[in-house]
């Protein structure tokens, strides 16, 4: 089992630390190459994965269900105890619904159990996506952003992956082939350019980052494994979810924050030490999903 936690999380923790190195060294401007990732690559990810002839979106009902029940569980569970953390619950609450799925769960769970089950955690991408722009905006805000919403090329993605599968429509195999290529570029891009954007927070209340995050990883876990004991899901989708669990505070939870200005600088310590106690939680929670 050690051998096979190494395996999974040291790739992971090597690529984001070489942007992180590389960032410090030479201070690289990627603007533009985390625009081009969100608006142009992430979305072909997504869209390869979901009209892939593997993902079947009549199966993944009951999962998609249990994704949207984690992320709403866990802030519910978040919210009495945000006084606990050092935050606000504006502030508290979103960082516990939504982690960083995208840099770092794609990765974790592909390496965990696989290519086939990408389309796993590209659910689990665009369900925290859709929810973080709903119902955490409203929590920060009190309103929801529809424009971040619709004009999200993420959703797009989405729903034409959607259409191509329920039509079951053959992708020509040239298509195909650019597809994958940008997929295969992606993950790697995607965490080397997290590395690069932890280089360059600053921390403001470390006691906060620290209680937030400690109190984060238990609140995600003890939502998904009271889940677990509702929903019956096949083995890679409760490891899958147990990962996500376990994954740290999005970086857009800043972001968000900033945007609303509420306790950015306590957000942002809390989504920088998350991942610097992922280095902890990340084996721990492969350890969980492959024992249950």
């Amino acid at each position: 089992m050690f051998q096979k936690i190494i395996e999974i999380t040291l790739p992971i923790f090597l690529i984001a630390w070489l942007g992180f190195i590389y960032s410090r060294q030479f201070k690289p401007d990627l603007g533009g190459a985390n625009k081009l990732i969100v608006d142009l690559a992430l979305p072909v990810l997504i869209f390869s994965s979901l009209a892939s002839k593997n993902f079947d979106p009549q199966s993944a009902i009951t999962f998609t269900f249990a994704s949207i029940a984690l992320i709403v569980l866990s802030g519910l569970l978040a919210w009495p105890v945000a006084r606990f953390s050092g935050a606000s619950v504006k502030a508290f609450v979103p960082c516990v619904m939504f982690t960083n799925v995208g840099p770092v769960g794609i990765p974790l769970i592909a390496l965990a159990y696989g290519p086939e089950s990408l389309p796993l955690s590209i659910v689990l991408l665009v369900i925290s996506n859709i929810l973080h722009f709903t119902i955490g905006a409203i929590v920060m805000n009190g309103r929801v952003e529809w424009r971040l919403v619709y004009a999200n090329p993420l959703i797009w993605a989405t729903l034409l992956g959607l259409c191509v599968a329920h039509m079951q429509w053959d992708i020509p195999s040239p298509l195909q082939t650019a597809l994958t290529m940008i997929g295969n570029v992606l993950v790697p891009m995607m965490l080397l350019s997290l590395g690069s954007r932890l280089a360059s927070s600053q921390l403001h209340d470390v006691r906060v980052g620290v209680s937030a995050s400690i109190l984060t990883s238990i609140m995600r876990l003890g939502a998904v494994f009271l889940l677990l004991q509702l929903l019956t899901l096949n083995p890679i989708e409760s490891g899958a979810m147990i990962l996500f669990a376990c994954l740290p505070p999005a970086v857009f939870n800043f972001l968000l924050a900033d945007k609303f200005q509420v306790q950015p600088e306590k957000v942002a310590s809390t989504v920088v030490i998350g991942h610097v106690f992922s280095i902890v939680v990340l084996p721990l929670g492969i350890w969980l999903a492959f024992i249950q």
